[in-house]
């Protein structure tokens, strides 16, 4: 019986054996992605089946050895994992493996006591998977490298507006390491922000504070993402554009500047047209009458305010830079040195003045009384700032001007330039008042002290003499007013003394032909002439003129013109009466300076000009040089 018995139950234990055998088999082949094996003490393979997952098919495996099967680096990785499991510890192990990637995971299989019997291993081709991990791994690098080293800024920043993330360039433009902000509100450093609704991109300027207390002009842009779960926080981007807000505020202040320069040149050129037939018909009473006339007194008087206000649009002409200017080469230091007799009574006993001259500097080329004018309303402003008394310096340097500090001081070119440096210990401005430090009529002396032109006159002087003039200033810590003019050659030795000034003569019967479109101008002007030997006809206008000519058959000696007229300028006029009158002398006039009519083409180089307005003098010395063919001022 027990034979019958034994041979029973033989059968049941293979056809079980069997029936797992069978049931791993299964198992493997449906799996969708790998080979499933059975290994024995030996690291043999005892079953093997499945997909074939990177050529570990079943007829490559069965029935070998570990050792038989696979090269002895991937072996190398694969053996202690394998004596592991048979040691009852599962594991894993990634194996690059001809071209692509394998995952092996490999652990114990036991019987019904728990014992060790085999070890069980799945070998899956992860070579799509890897490639993809390495894919994303070099895309998150690069978008890494390109977020750390981009020159803005980036950070993200969550719901409750904590900073979650900060890239390296916030060092740069807020002081502070991404570490230091991680954590910290946004709200602390933001003077402002705007809400950044999702998906749409905010771009907004705001007012960040900088680690070392000051505050930087921020351009950024946010776009709100907090509402997906990947992401969770707002995106900004941002840059540092305090620099470029610095020039821009500059540039509206040059162009603001200049719009008004240009009106107050257009008024002051009017007005001396007005103030040329004053100060003519004033002078012509006083030939005229006695000089013991009761009213004579007021005539003077007629005659002083209206050579005040000629001076008065002299000053506006030299803030619009169309004043007239002899320049001629300088010493700067030489010509300030000479100043001190003259700057320490200015000064006053309570304001020490200290002069720091440097020696060896180039020369400058400026109109000498208009730059000592220029130094005087500098000097003038600074003891304003001082009511209590204090320290007034005044140094002269040379210094190289760098493309960076061009840069920072728009529209100054590199170039080497000698400078002068007013500095005093004042009460000092505050930005507001520097924006509107050089503008005409603008003065902050109470009430009504001060005409406002003073250093609207310095800034024409300077722009005119092709020099740049910058102010620093901070409330309560004094200011500096540092002129740059561009340097030249040292002066040579002094020579000769120029020449005397040729006093006025009179006419001898020539004929002038005087042209202006002002009425009043040229009856004075006629009446001048005629008083004192000439004979003069007059026009309108260039047509006008030209009709005189044909008109006149006699001589015409001298042409007196003004510049700026409606239906042909002065030039035009110069030109035709030319090719009616060969040997004409021609003289202009102008309210203008020579410069700014000349760079507008209304002026040829090294032509005869005298100023408006002018008095008896000056004409008629003018004119007499004209004819005799002499350079005219």
């Amino acid at each position: 019986m027990s034979r019958s018995g034994v041979s029973r139950r033989t059968p049941a234990r293979a056809r079980g054996s069997a029936d797992v055998a069978s049931l791993y088999r299964s198992l493997a082949r449906n799996f969708p992605n790998g080979t499933l094996t059975l290994f024995d003490r030996e690291l043999r393979f005892v079953l093997a089946e499945g997909t074939g997952a990177a050529g570990f098919s079943h007829d490559a495996l069965e029935g070998k050895t570990l050792a038989e099967t696979l090269p002895p680096d991937i072996r190398g990785t694969l053996e202690p994992l394998f004596q592991g499991a048979l040691a009852g510890t599962a594991g894993s192990a990634e194996v690059a493996y001809q071209g692509g990637w394998l995952a092996v995971h490999a652990g114990p299989l036991q019987d019904e006591r728990g014992a060790v019997v085999a070890g069980l291993a799945l070998l899956q081709d992860i070579s799509v998977t890897k490639g993809a991990e390495q894919a994303l791994r070099a895309s998150e690098a690069r978008f890494r490298a390109l977020v750390e080293n981009s020159y803005d800024a980036v950070a993200l920043i969550d719901a409750d507006a904590k900073i979650v993330y900060a890239s390296a360039s916030t060092a740069r433009l807020l002081g502070y390491a991404p570490a230091e902000l991680v954590g910290r509100s946004a709200l602390d450093l933001i003077f402002a922000a705007a809400a950044a609704r999702p998906d749409v991109p905010v771009v907004a300027e705001y007012r960040v504070r900088h680690r070392d207390g000051s505050w930087r002009s921020i351009e950024g842009v946010g776009v709100n993402r907090i509402a997906e779960p990947e992401i969770g926080a707002i995106v900004a981007s941002f840059r540092d554009i305090t620099e470029r807000k610095q020039l821009e505020s500059r540039l509206r202040r040059a162009h603001r500047m200049d719009a008004v320069a240009r009106l107050a040149g257009a008024i002051a050129h009017d007005y001396n047209n007005l103030l040329t037939v004053m100060l003519g018909s004033a002078e012509i009473l006083l030939h005229d009458l006695p000089r013991a006339y009761a009213r004579r007194d007021d005539l003077e008087q007629i005659k002083a305010a209206a050579s005040r206000a000629a001076e008065l649009t002299r000053q506006v002409l030299a803030y619009s830079r169309q004043q007239v200017l002899t320049p001629r080469m300088l010493d700067l230091t030489a010509l300030i040195g000479a100043m001190e007799r003259v700057l320490q009574p200015l000064v006053g006993g309570g304001v020490e003045l200290r002069l720091e001259l440097g020696e060896g500097l180039g020369a400058v080329r400026a109109d000498a009384a208009q730059l000592e004018q220029a130094i005087v309303n500098l000097v003038l402003n600074a003891r304003e700032a001082m009511p209590g008394g204090g320290r007034l310096t005044l140094t002269t340097a040379e210094v190289e001007v760098d493309a960076t500090f061009a840069r920072e001081h728009d529209p100054m070119s590199p170039a080497r330039y000698v400078t002068l440096a007013v500095r005093d210990q004042g009460v000092g401005m505050d930005a507001e008042t520097l924006g509107h430090l050089f503008e005409p009529f603008f003065t902050t002396k109470p009430g009504r002290h001060g005409a406002g032109l003073g250093l609207a006159t310095t800034y024409g002087i300077i722009k005119q003499s092709g020099g740049y003039i910058w102010a620093d200033s901070a409330p309560g810590e004094g200011s500096t007013f540092t002129i740059y003019l561009p340097r030249h050659a040292p002066l040579p030795a002094p020579g000769a003394a120029p020449p005397a000034e040729a006093a006025p003569a009179t006419g001898t019967g020539e004929t002038v032909l005087v042209v202006d479109d002002e009425p009043a101008v040229r009856l004075v002007t006629k009446r001048i002439l005629q008083r004192n030997g000439y004979s003069v006809l007059e026009a309108a206008g260039g047509q006008e003129a030209l009709r005189v000519l044909r008109e006149h058959p006699g001589p015409i000696q001298l042409l007196l013109s003004d510049v700026i007229m409606p239906e042909m300028n002065g030039r035009e006029v110069a030109e035709r009466v030319r090719e009616r009158r060969p040997g004409i002398k021609v003289l202009f006039m102008s309210a203008y300076s020579p410069e700014a009519i000349a760079h507008d083409g209304l002026l040829e180089e090294g032509a005869a000009f005298l100023r408006k307005p002018f008095e008896i003098g000056p004409l008629l010395q003018a004119v007499r040089r004209a004819l005799d063919g002499a350079e005219v001022a």
